[in-house]
């Protein structure tokens, strides 16, 4: 396995950090794979470890205002952006690097809306689509009260820092996932009520354009996650004739990284669907 890391330079003048590891033959397939909320790409071992040796090449960036690249932390002025940085990292970097290659995309938790919104606007060239910890609608822990408040601060005090309503354990049953996540100097407990405000939005703009996306569809989600809910409406809307739904009993939302035994079949669900579809 090899890495490469490097920066692009935003349309707004923005330096967005990413990173690929490359199999050491020659690559069946290209993944991009788009971070969720307050993390980043190097959150992502497990996925890199499963498919790499596998002969996939994979590729991130950390998000605007996330990890190591440029911008406000947990701030954003329109969602679109993020879809805008995706795409232009898919042209100048993937796609450059690896022309003729099948290439997927995966999204988890805020990824998967970014993932979502830029299938529906840009869906030329890619070979499938893999939504982790997703679905149409927030979690049962972003009540109403949080959603209106967003709403409100999103124009009056848009940059604010809150603390997150989401307490780090609902990540992971894995005791050492959760430790390592709370002690990572490039993961952070705030967001501001744009970035909130915006997340909602795309949210439903996503979902209710799920009929546009026809590409090879995969979702994986734990049954216990709290942070998004819709996901069986979510997955009935998209327009894609070949969907897989892969619901995880006991899981929580990040179904990459949960118990080992777990994240194993999580994993192999993952692998076999790509394998399928190159």
């Amino acid at each position: 396995m090899k890495t490469e890391t490097g920066k692009i330079k935003t349309v707004d003048g923005l330096s967005l950090y990413w990173k690929a590891w490359l199999p050491d033959g020659t690559p069946k397939a290209a993944l991009q794979v788009i971070h969720g909320y307050a993390e980043h790409i190097d959150r992502y071992a497990f996925v890199v470890n499963e498919l790499v040796p596998a002969g996939y090449a994979l590729f991130g960036t950390d998000h605007r205002g996330h990890g190591r690249s440029d911008g406000r932390r947990a701030y954003v002025n329109s969602f679109q952006e993020f879809i805008d940085d995706q795409r232009q990292f898919r042209r100048e970097v993937i796609l450059k690097a690896l022309p003729g290659v099948p290439s997927f995309v995966l999204g988890h938790s805020m990824g998967s809306l970014i993932a979502m919104n830029l299938v529906e606007q840009y869906p030329e060239g890619l070979h499938g689509l893999i939504l982790s910890g997703t679905g149409s609608a927030p979690g049962p822990e972003i009540g109403k009260p949080i959603l209106i408040a967003t709403r409100v601060l999103s124009r009056i005090l848009p940059k604010i820092h809150v603390k997150s309503p989401l307490p780090p354990e609902f990540i992971s049953r894995d005791t050492d996932v959760v430790k390592a996540y709370i002690a990572d100097p490039l993961v952070f407990d705030v967001i501001t009520p744009r970035l909130a405000e915006q997340m909602n939005t795309y949210l439903a703009i996503g979902a209710s354009n799920a009929g546009r996306i026809e590409v090879p569809v995969l979702i994986q989600f734990g049954s216990i996650d709290t942070s998004f809910s819709g996901q069986k409406e979510l997955f009935d809307a998209l327009g894609s004739a070949d969907k897989t739904f892969k619901r995880y009993i006991g899981l929580k939302h990040e179904v990459y990284n949960e118990l080992p035994p777990d994240r194993a079949k999580v994993l192999a669900d993952l692998h076999t669907w790509l394998d399928a579809h190159v």
